[in-house]
């Protein structure tokens, strides 16, 4: 007779019962239902969760593709554009490509609005090439802002407040620089033309101006040495840490894209923690009802259980058939669960559109975003057995604790 985690003879036995028609059907019926709570409650966690990353994913590259990953600066937001002392950037985990900014709150104003905007200073010949703004570009070019020709490129909100399109003359403000006046300080200002529009179906849209770095400078008044800070971009944007845990030369500290949008990416983990926790108490009820059943099981088996015992099987030997015998539901539902999730979450948007219902697309958008990944599919499988054989251990042991003798009294 063999060793290891079930002996042949027990696993034998165990699917035996697995497979044999019980002559309780109520029992029977108890079985075949929590197989399919498990498999209903896989399936709907692998769809959840993967249109949670798929949202996950396009917040991620949408509006982290626009704000800096991470900036190197100091306290007051001004740094020489070649500082010292300084670990080679380019060299630094996950990072892809560097490119000096410089960042200012300002103000645009068209012939019949006013919106506030977000002003970035930007060295095109620097910016890499696939960058999302590349890509998103409505009209226009990102390479047109050339320091001296004062153009000005706008997220497509902005655009749309002001009533502006490409070729059209806007007025900057930047209240951050100030000259004095016969009539007191005034802002610096600008007149800027609009040279391209971009569109990444973000709110960053809606807050977003890029300008050419050099026109930055002559409008908040610094010298050509003088930078906001070092624009630092990832090949992931949630790997920040591995970047800002790199030590700088005193006056000197990291900030990343935490800084402004954390408390969006936060609330989406929760969510989709919540949701997965939620779905999980749906496998977790599935197999309570492994446990109830396997505990009737045992009691229709008790003579059964005797005799095996009066044959000399230990009760290790029982506890591992009744492991079997309740585990083989929770692994069948779990196989047949992911199976169902990953067919489901594939041609998740092809069946809404077939029972039209996919609402998102009929918002504007091109299809729920799915991620499937991997990991994630190993993990809600193997917690689904792991659970399973949980459910089984109270009634096994019960089992084990059968005496031959009583059992067999009345036979």
């Amino acid at each position: 007779m063999k060793t290891g985690l079930f002996q042949p003879l027990s696993l034998a036995i165990g699917l035996r019962y697995a497979g044999s028609r019980r002559s309780n059907r109520f029992v029977s019926f108890i079985s075949l239902f929590s197989t399919f709570g498990i498999a209903i409650g896989v399936a709907a966690l692998m769809v959840v969760i993967s249109v949670m990353n798929g949202f996950e994913g396009q917040l991620k590259g949408r509006i982290l593709g626009v704000i800096p990953h991470v900036v190197l600066t100091n306290q007051a937001g001004r740094i020489d554009a070649h500082p010292e002392g300084l670990p080679d950037l380019a060299k630094l985990p996950h990072v892809v490509a560097t490119a000096p900014m410089l960042d200012s709150e300002g103000m645009l104003q068209s012939p019949g609005q006013l919106t506030g905007v977000s002003v970035q200073g930007i060295d095109p010949a620097r910016w890499p090439k696939e960058d999302i703004l590349h890509s998103q570009m409505l009209g226009g070019r990102l390479d047109s802002l050339k320091g001296g020709e004062y153009q000005i490129v706008l997220g497509q909100g902005v655009a749309r407040r002001l009533g502006v399109g490409l070729g059209d003359p806007v007025r900057l403000i930047l209240t951050e620089a100030t000259r004095f006046t016969p009539f007191g300080r005034v802002p610096a200002q600008r007149i800027f033309t609009v040279s391209g529009i971009f569109g990444v179906g973000a709110d960053v849209d809606d807050q977003i101006a890029l300008i050419a770095l050099a026109d930055a400078q002559r409008l908040l008044r610094l010298p050509p040495e003088t930078i906001g800070g070092l624009r630092l971009w990832l090949d992931d944007p949630f790997a920040a840490d591995a970047v800002i845990k790199t030590p700088l030369p005193a006056g000197y500290q990291w900030q990343d894209w935490r800084r402004e949008r954390g408390e969006l990416f936060q609330a989406v983990a929760m969510e989709k923690r919540m949701m997965g926790l939620m779905l999980v108490l749906i496998i977790a009820v599935a197999t309570f009802n492994i446990l109830s059943a396997l505990v009737m099981v045992v009691t229709d088996k008790e003579g059964e259980v005797a005799i095996l015992r009066t044959m000399g099987m230990n009760e290790a030997g029982i506890v591992r058939i009744f492991m079997v015998l309740g585990a083989s539901s929770g692994v069948i539902g779990a196989l047949f669960g992911a199976l169902a999730g990953l067919a489901l979450t594939l041609g998740l948007n092809p069946l809404l559109n077939g029972l039209g219902l996919n609402l998102y697309m009929a918002a504007g958008g091109s299809g729920l975003p799915v991620i499937v990944e991997p990991m994630q599919v190993a993990t809600i499988l193997s917690g689904a057995v792991l659970l399973s054989f949980g459910a089984t251990l109270y009634p096994a042991a019960r089992a084990a604790r059968v005496k031959p003798a009583e059992a067999l009294r009345y036979e």
